[in-house]
């Protein structure tokens, strides 16, 4: 009797199993609240990357330095629907030490230390790294806020390198991880090789190609702002640290021989 009833038992939880497979089968992929049929996230499909408006096309490493990296042309679309008021190049900069200070302090805050990443003082949930090009790329203004401007060319993941805020549900809990480790501290201005000379970038060019992201124009850091944004070669007149981008040793750089100075 008890193997009878076992019997019957199995096939029921067998039958049970086929019945619901073959309706999940047919009730389609679910998906997520708040997902949208749009053209800027569209279906990814890995068979036609050019019809598909949310893919990169994936290259090789020898191809990423001659590659044109960008975000996608549905997005370009949308970061340049987004109007943004005009900027006079030429109008007059006024700073004050303190607003400098002010700005360093902030910068700092946002970072474990000099040199690293700031993290993202905002949720990111339901995004897309072509969701942070369009405000990003060209520093956004809405609502009274400023977005900051990417200081170095796309990248395909930016939460590889800049670490989100907690999402909703833990943003009260305290994360804070205690650490040893102290840092460089930040530059505060350039050496110059005479009074009146253009002074010399205090810190490496690594992922800091665009200067305007924080000392040009409209999207410039107060009390860092460039006095003339009209130039557009800053590295002409502004000399960069061979040390600092561990370009070549700097005891090994050639030297002119001594040259004799005649006062008249």
């Amino acid at each position: 009797m008890i193997k009878k009833l076992t019997t019957v038992f199995l096939a029921g939880v067998i039958a049970a199993a086929f019945v619901g497979y073959f309706v999940g089968i047919s009730a389609g992929v679910p998906k997520p609240d708040g997902l949208r049929d749009t053209a800027l996230i569209a279906p990814i499909s890995t068979t036609d990357v050019a019809s598909n408006p949310k893919l990169i096309e994936a290259v090789t490493y020898s191809e990423v330095p001659s590659t044109a990296m960008g975000p996608t042309k549905s997005w370009q679309v949308a970061a340049k629907a987004i109007a943004q008021p005009e900027y006079d190049l030429y109008t007059k900069v006024e700073q004050t030490e303190e607003q400098k200070l002010a700005s360093a302090k902030l910068r700092a805050s946002r970072r474990a230390f000099n040199g690293a990443p700031p993290i993202i003082p905002h949720p990111v949930e339901n995004t897309n790294n072509a969701a942070c090009y369009a405000c990003h790329s060209n520093g956004a203004k809405m609502a009274g806020l400023k977005a900051s401007v990417m200081s170095h060319q796309f990248l395909g993941n930016c939460t590889q390198c800049h670490a989100p805020m907690a999402p909703a549900p833990f943003q009260d809990l305290d994360a804070t991880v205690e650490t040893s480790f102290v840092g460089l501290p930040a530059p505060l201005e350039g050496k110059r090789a005479y009074p009146g000379a253009p002074p010399t970038i205090p810190h490496s060019r690594w992922m800091r190609e665009n200067c305007n992201a924080c000392h040009g124009g409209p999207h410039g850091w107060a009390g860092m702002q460039s006095t003339h944004p009209w130039r557009s070669n800053c590295t002409q007149c502004h000399a960069p640290s061979a040390e600092l981008d561990q370009a070549i040793p700097v005891e090994t750089v050639p030297m002119l021989p001594p040259l004799d100075v005649v006062a008249n």
